[in-house]
């Protein structure tokens, strides 16, 4: 695997770093009647700021997997909503391929929002005090055809209660025991390419 489908230190058009997308505008401190104000109007910034990078390389992903399939297959888009409809918690929406050189792909987007339960508010970063929240994120799993292609899985997410952070990871599970080893070339490419996305925004983490 000496070029990497998917280079993980692709950048879509216009979008230097995910820092830089969710950089808000500077408010004065003349704008603001109070700080929790300015502090609304940022997070909320960077929670749409955040909704949207996650829908562009859902586009960007899936027109990418498309474009591998030989006879054209597409993927079907089925939105979901978290809940039972009583009340605007979120949702999402799901995105499959089922094709010929993959024989299951999904890229999945959500953004929803509400209340902890007062037991798991304990157990989240800033949840503590205000049990609202609010979480984006982007879920991929691809099984190639071809069993010498190791099905690869990434998810990442943001997430907003008084504090904000990003998480997520990837992984490839290979499906033949010989691919299995740290030392093979998909391990070393697949590692290499998420240092040199990760390093892109600090390379001291």
């Amino acid at each position: 695997m000496n070029q990497p489908v998917f280079d993980l230190r692709h950048r879509l058009q216009g979008i230097e770093t995910i820092t830089e997308f969710l950089r808000a505008p500077q408010s004065k401190a003349s704008d603001a009647k109070e700080d929790k104000s300015v502090d609304e109007n940022l997070w909320n910034h960077r929670k749409q700021s955040a909704a949207d990078w996650f829908r562009c390389l859902r586009d960007d992903l899936c027109a990418r997997l498309e474009s591998l399939e030989p006879e054209g297959a597409v993927f079907e888009r089925k939105p979901w909503q978290r809940g039972d409809g009583s009340e605007d918690l979120g949702g999402g929406e799901m995105s499959m391929l089922h094709g010929q050189a993959f024989e299951k792909a999904g890229v999945h987007i959500s953004t929803v929002y509400g209340e902890f339960s007062e037991e798991f508010r304990k157990q989240v970063a800033g949840a503590e005090d205000d049990p609202r929240f609010w979480a984006g994120g982007i879920s991929v799993i691809i099984h190639p055809t071809n069993a010498n292609a190791p099905t690869a899985h990434m998810n990442t997410r943001m997430v907003v209660t008084t504090k904000g952070w990003f998480g997520g990871g990837g992984d490839l599970t290979p499906m033949l025991d010989a691919a299995r080893s740290d030392t093979h070339e998909d391990t070393v490419d697949f590692h290499a390419a998420f240092k040199a996305a990760c390093d892109s925004h600090n390379a001291g983490y």
